[in-house]
């Protein structure tokens, strides 16, 4: 498995003129997830941190010049050589949870798709808060099954912890 390192991945970024507001999103995002993952090895659960921090750092790479930034994003992580990145890509969107190609199963992915569902530009809050912006910006009035696959994924990350 080749995972980019941290530097890697911002060089990534700035090749693909990601703006600076959508960088510090994955920068928050990727530290928010290295929280969950040491709340996870505390409890005796093993995660590969350094692919949780690919995948956060990547995961809107092709946020703002495409259509379907899940699948372009994938698609595009995936040709630079980088395959279990590009499954977090992939996997971290709301757009396509119905299809089960595209629905978080391991601990990795459910960690990048969840931190990404706290973080508001580059701010932690909750996950209602984090909706209720989703609703607003995307114009999207039903999101309850997304709101309600969230609230799972975070009780079987955090369980009853607040992070």
């Amino acid at each position: 498995m080749i995972i980019p390192t941290y530097e890697e991945c911002i060089r990534i970024l700035k090749e693909n003129n990601v703006p600076d507001n959508v960088v510090a999103h994955l920068k928050a995002v990727c530290d928010f997830s290295i929280k969950i993952c040491d709340l996870l090895e505390k409890k005796g659960i093993n995660v590969n941190k350094d692919l949780v921090a690919a995948g956060a750092l990547l995961h809107d790479i092709k946020k703002t010049d495409s259509e379907d930034h899940v699948v372009e994003g994938y698609g595009y992580i995936k040709s630079l050589g980088f395959p279990e990145v590009a499954l977090l890509v992939k996997k971290h969107g709301l757009a396509h949870l119905e299809n089960e190609d595209f629905a978080p199963k391991t601990w990795e992915e459910k960690i990048v798709f969840y931190a990404d569902k706290r973080v508001k530009n580059d701010r932690i809050v909750s996950v209602d808060e984090r909706f209720g912006y989703i609703k607003q910006r995307y114009k999207k009035e039903d999101v309850e099954k997304e709101l309600e696959f969230t609230k799972k994924i975070e009780f079987e990350l955090l369980g009853n912890e607040k992070l």
